[in-house]
């Protein structure tokens, strides 16, 4: 299409805006003659044009997202090396500090201090173990790697193992249960809700003083079995609610933070979410404390495991 090159049959215009060259747009014709018109040119700029100026905003737009998403990226990892710095260096230091204690001065040391610094080089592992176990579970919930592994279960039993595990967490409480024995089966991974549970009441063991109740209950509502954990510990700052479960967010009261990683609610919400429930948090009416509110669905067929069980034995 250029002037010293009339015969040409296809014509070439780049795509430009204000900032940059985003494309070129190619126009091929086998007719005779003149590939367009005056007209028609001046129409194929005008499109040009604003083809180049919509390819320039989707552009600006993709910016927009990926300067976000560094940003965001960034945070989480500012939160992670601070975390990693602090809560994880914590118990490290009590272990070290406790069994160089033993290996220096163990035959000088009455049974009983020897027996407490067993104890913290135990607790502090276990304290340890855990804030690694959240970070490896955080890291399957967002590389969308976590694939339940279903059943059918009794959500009273998955509560007395969760129970179980937390038994030394909550040694300063006392628990209240009320979880009906003819609430339906559900489908779910046990070991995924067994963890959601015990995040939970490690979450409720944490901000509730010591010989507080911690209660857990259930009931079936539209459909559904709701299963709350409630603690009578400071509450939740209206302003937390929308951002408790976010990843590595802590809520501060006046100058202080709990010990933790900031990840337990937030793998609680990823694993309840993944087998397709809903968890929630509010503060309560009654008292001082948080609720926090797992809602599972109820499935529409559910084994009659009493059945299976005679036919087995038969």
């Amino acid at each position: 299409g250029a002037d010293t090159l009339p015969g040409a049959k296809r014509l070439y215009l780049p795509l430009r805006t204000g900032r940059t060259a985003v494309g070129v747009v190619g126009l091929d014709n086998d007719k005779q003659g003149p590939l367009l018109t005056p007209e028609q040119q001046r129409l194929l700029d005008a499109l040009a044009d604003q083809a180049a100026v919509a390819i320039e905003r989707i552009q600006l737009v993709a910016d927009v997202d990926r300067a976000r998403l560094a940003a965001e990226a960034d945070r989480l990892r500012t939160a992670l090396l601070t975390s990693i710095s602090h809560d994880l260096k914590t118990p490290l230091a009590a272990i070290m500090g406790a069994a160089g204690t033993l290996r220096e001065y163990a035959a000088a040391l009455p049974e009983k201090d020897r027996a407490e610094l067993l104890s913290t080089v135990v607790d502090e592992s276990e304290r340890l173990n855990r804030f690694i176990a959240n970070l490896l579970d955080m890291t399957k919930i967002e590389s969308g790697a976590m694939e339940p592994n279903y059943a059918f279960h009794y959500v009273g039993d998955i509560v007395g193992s969760a129970l179980d595990r937390a038994r030394k967490i909550t040694g300063e409480h006392r628990i209240d249960t009320d979880i009906p024995t003819d609430l339906p089966m559900l489908r779910l991974d046990p070991v995924l809700f067994e963890q959601a549970l015990f995040n939970l009441l490690d979450n409720a063991a944490k901000y509730a003083p010591p010989d507080s109740t911690i209660r857990l209950q259930g009931w079936v509502d539209n459909g559904s079995v709701i299963l709350q954990v409630m603690d009578e510990g400071p509450g939740i700052p209206p302003d937390d609610l929308e951002r408790i479960f976010d990843t590595f967010y802590r809520v501060r009261k006046r100058d202080q933070v709990r010990a933790g990683t900031g990840l337990g609610l937030s793998i609680s919400r990823g694993f309840v979410e993944a087998m397709g429930g809903m968890i929630s948090a509010a503060n309560r009416t009654d008292r001082p404390g948080a609720i926090f509110t797992i809602r599972m669905p109820v499935p529409e067929e559910i084994p009659n495991l009493a059945v299976a069980k005679t036919d087995d034995a038969a």
